[in-house]
């Protein structure tokens, strides 16, 4: 590949240009699993995997404790890795100085220097939204100064992530961007391909490709009442920038096991109200999905395709990826471009303007509001919205916000039962904790851990609303950070 001078270059084409001189450093790697430490266990996956004999190429680990993450490169120290980080929320206006950025990129880098890792995967969404925290991902406002300030603050990311000492690896990782799922409904205008278009024209990042988050963009984006799903792939394809994709993401699709619902029936068939769920099987529409994209001409940059498998049964993941390899067996690809070394394009180009900035905060705080207001049944959702995107809001924030803060990661009456009997026996109920949870905004912790933060607010919320319980919700919220502390630093050896 030859390369150019950037002064030569329009701003886009240098970008480009940026992109492909960064990803050229990276090898093909074939077919592999995105994982968690923990669930399952990854050493049992790997020996199982290996006694059937179906080849992993590579293993992308989710976040976890450095302590686990050290076990895993020093017992598979072989495998070649890669690193799905959490907390770095570069769709938020305010990540520079609301999520302590700098230390949760310097913690990133430390996991990922030890994982010696080819890219580090951030979803383009965010757990923690002006002040207010989830379990799961949030997308971001798909508007035009979401995507600029997106851009500008994925590419100053990576330029910090390049001043770190990389050792032997020579080079930084590759930051990426995964597209990620819509959970029942989305906020903002711009068409979902369209949005990672126009941030790729604005940084030289690479992106993870996830065909289940896809399909939830052709169920809850309405478009499934319009078009079949085969016709609706076509024309995202042609919007999406697949020649920045680094990865291909495959996993399961379910419904939720608590929520029964039905957001509409339209000529295309009832299609059904899945969302993301790494735990289910992988349906034959995602197969159908993959198999069309991976002969994409355009699919220039591929390094892997990944299933994620994380709580996933072990028996289903070794079925899944003897399905997937018959699938990517035929793909050929060219070994990695040289590295070159060069003056990176300046980030200082791209920089958004305080009325841009402004604007996205407008944005985020009039989504923050909207998804509280239905949640507390004191809004209703805008008039411009349809039926099924109407419908779809209320199912997250009445049934599926109030099911993770008091169930999901942590069922709130098995991590406290003796201080829910007391609530009981006083005729206080855990959805006044919900309405706790989402009362005001709250300063962002260092690091992101949904768990901690459940066990700090549950207590905040018992002292306030029952302070005779004080010492005993404590005591319960003690000795579970002590075992979740000492769970998190390993896995079995």
């Amino acid at each position: 590949m030859k390369h150019l001078r950037y002064s030569d270059l329009s701003r886009g084409e240098a970008i480009h240009e940026e992109f492909l001189r960064r990803a050229g450093r990276i090898p093909f790697l074939g077919l592999g699993l995105s994982v968690d430490v923990y669930s399952p266990d990854v050493f049992d996956l790997y020996e199982k995997l290996r006694s059937q004999q179906i080849p992993m190429a590579y293993l992308e680990i989710f976040h976890a404790a450095s302590e686990a993450l050290a076990m895993v490169r020093a017992r598979l120290s072989d495998i070649p890795l890669a690193y799905h980080a959490e907390g770095l929320w570069v769709t938020q206006p305010d990540w520079d100085t609301a999520y302590n950025s700098r230390e949760r990129l310097q913690a990133a880098a430390f996991n990922l220097r030890m994982l010696q890792a080819h890219w580090v995967n951030q979803e383009c969404a965010a757990k923690e939204i002006g002040g207010f925290s989830f379990g799961t991902y949030l997308p971001p406002v798909f508007t035009r100064a979401s995507a600029e300030i997106t851009a500008y603050q994925t590419w100053s990311a990576q330029l910090q992530l390049d001043q770190y000492d990389w050792g032997q690896q020579v080079y930084s990782p590759l930051l990426l961007l995964e597209s990620p799922p819509l959970t029942y409904f989305s906020m903002g205008e711009m068409p979902y391909a369209e949005f990672f278009a126009d941030i790729t024209a604005m940084a030289p990042c690479g992106l993870v490709l996830d065909l289940g988050h896809v399909w939830t963009v052709y169920r809850y984006s309405g478009a499934w009442r319009n078009q079949g799903l085969e016709s609706f792939f076509e024309a995202f394809l042609e919007q999406f920038p697949l020649e920045r994709v680094i990865e291909i993401h495959i996993a399961g699709l379910d419904c939720h096991p608590n929520i029964h619902t039905k957001l509409g029936t339209e000529p295309h068939g009832n299609s059904p109200d899945w969302i993301d769920a790494h735990e289910a099987p992988i349906p034959d529409e995602l197969l159908m999905l993959l198999a069309r994209v991976i002969g994409e001409p355009r699919l220039l940059n591929l390094k892997g395709i990944a299933l994620e498998v994380d709580n996933k049964q072990i028996p289903l993941i070794c079925r899944e990826m003897k399905t997937v390899m018959e699938m990517v067996e035929p793909l050929v690809h060219l070994p990695a471009t040289e590295f070159q070394k060069a003056a990176p394009f300046p980030v200082e180009n791209l920089e958004p303007s305080q009325k841009t900035r402004d604007l996205l905060t407008y944005q985020y705080r009039r989504y923050m509001a909207l998804v509280r207001g239905v949640l507390s049944n004191r809004v209703d959702v805008p008039i411009e919205w349809d039926a099924d995107m109407n419908k779809g809001l209320h199912v997250y924030a009445t049934q599926y916000l109030p099911y993770e803060i008091l169930s999901w990661g942590g069922d709130v009456r098995v991590m406290f039962p003796n201080a829910c009997d007391i609530l009981d026996q006083y005729g206080i109920s855990l959805k006044q904790f919900v309405e706790f949870w989402f009362a005001h905004p709250r300063t962002s912790e260092s690091e992101y851990d949904f768990f901690l933060l459940k066990l700090d607010l549950f207590v905040e919320f018992i002292e306030q609303i029952f302070p005779e319980a004080s010492s005993l919700v404590k005591e319960e919220a003690e000795l579970l950070t002590q075992g979740y502390l000492l769970a998190s630093q390993g896995v079995s050896t």
